[in-house]
């Protein structure tokens, strides 16, 4: 359901930040032209590495991991058409900067997907104070530049959608 949010993938490249183990990565492998797999840790990109041997030969092309900086997703001007943000965003020192240098790296009319926790008392997920507020999460994306386009607090009992797009 999240993947099918980002719209038609056909010939686009995806980058999803804060891969980890590869779960949203490798499921978009088949439906895009390119899926980067971006994470800070070494330990996640070697285990990305390991993981894209598996995949159908016809897809490993479509792959790249990329080790990325705290405060740089390392993509190039315009590279990713899609971006997605999967239960990483709070973990993100300085948001509002980090969103300006990922606003680079997305194609124009680009859309970043961001997923995280919704901020109340719920039974899973990381503790109260390592979430942000879809309210902080709509701030920041529009202080760095991005137009919010949808926000969902329904489809997932423990998250919130939002996405914007780059214009």
């Amino acid at each position: 359901m999240v993947i099918s949010m980002l719209g038609d993938l056909n010939g686009k490249t995806v980058a999803d930040i804060g891969a980890g183990s590869g779960y949203f990565a490798f499921r978009l492998t088949p439906k895009a032209e390119k899926v980067i797999g971006i994470d800070i840790d070494p330990g996640f990109i070697s285990f990305l590495d390991s993981m894209k041997v598996r995949l159908p030969e016809s897809y490993r092309n479509r792959f790249e991991s990329r080790l990325a900086k705290p405060d740089d997703p390392m993509l190039g001007p315009g590279e990713a058409d899609a971006v997605i943000i999967v239960n990483t965003y709070a973990y993100i020192d300085n948001r509002t900067q980090y969103l300006k240098t990922l606003y680079k790296g997305i194609a124009s009319r680009g859309r970043l997907l961001i997923v995280d926790f919704k901020k109340n008392d719920i039974p899973v997920g990381p503790p109260d104070h390592f979430r942000i507020t879809l309210n902080d999460v709509r701030r920041e994306l529009v202080s760095a530049g991005f137009k919010v386009v949808q926000v969902d607090l329904e489809s997932l009992d423990y998250q919130y959608i939002i996405i914007a797009e780059k214009e």
